[in-house]
């Protein structure tokens, strides 16, 4: 039978069906999105400075070359990850669309969740992050950055995760979005944060690698890319619909007939 793509417009038709294999996929796919906001704050300050800062899992600075001109290299570099993560949630958002296919919805469902919203909210609401820093610089009033950096991720992330939501057709519906809401920022922090950032610090495989990274996060990004490339057809496979379902149950007792 001939592949069909469907557009789905209902969006209670639209249940999501999570199995290990997707789970895989979406983890891979969270992790490269993560290594990808850093690279992108590093490589901006490589432009811009000329050199490689250091860096580890989730923390990097400019090279001492740059460091008497903080302001506005710094900023633009700091700023520079959340706006990619941003981008990246919000093509989400317009992949949830109407007129979408069930596979378009699951890719922009896996962007908007696998950008982990919930570990930015978190980190600045502790007066941390890149967009609370990035604010101190400009305005010199850690208060008012934290209130604004706070207020304007809310802001930002939260279209995306109200479509996100919207397209969950499960029962025990917010049980569900609190599972992607939430368990991604955890296990990445177990993981990444924790877990390789500790053999970092103990001196494993801690020597240069490429792209100013240590030679442990060159080997995790080509791991997590080899895994996504394996996996990456089950990232769309996390939304089922009855109605489909329905007609190839009638199909097949009409087969039997």
């Amino acid at each position: 039978m001939n592949e069909i793509v469907r557009i789905v417009n209902n969006t209670e038709d639209m249940k999501i069906k999570l199995t290990f294999k997707y789970i895989i996929a979406f983890m891979a796919f969270t992790f490269l999105l993560g290594e990808l906001h850093e690279l992108v704050h590093t490589s901006i300050g490589r432009t811009m400075c000329g050199c490689w800062g250091d860096r580890d899992f989730n923390g990097w600075g400019l090279c001492d070359g740059c460091w008497d001109n903080l302001f506005p290299y710094s900023t633009i570099t700091t700023f520079a990850g959340p706006l990619f993560t941003f981008i990246m949630g919000w093509i989400g958002y317009f992949l949830l669309g109407k007129n979408k296919t069930i596979n378009q919805k699951a890719l922009g469902f896996a962007l908007v969740f696998g950008n982990m919203p919930f570990a930015r909210l978190l980190t600045a609401a502790g007066g941390g992050g890149d967009e609370v820093y990035a604010l101190s610089l400009l305005t010199e009033n850690f208060n008012l950055s934290w209130i604004v950096g706070f207020v304007g991720i809310f802001l930002i992330t939260f279209p995306p995760l109200k479509r996100a939501y919207q397209e969950i057709g499960n029962k025990r519906k917010i049980g569900w979005f609190l599972l992607f809401f939430l368990t991604p920022t955890a296990i990445y922090l177990l993981v990444v944060l924790i877990g390789l950032n500790g053999l970092l610090s103990a001196g494993v495989l801690s020597g240069q690698g490429i792209l100013g990274s240590p030679v442990i996060i060159n080997i995790w990004t080509v791991l997590i890319i080899v895994v996504l490339f394996f996996t990456r057809n089950h990232l769309y496979n996390l939304f089922i619909s009855s109605s489909i379902n329905s007609e190839e149950e009638s199909q097949s007792v009409t087969s039997n007939h």
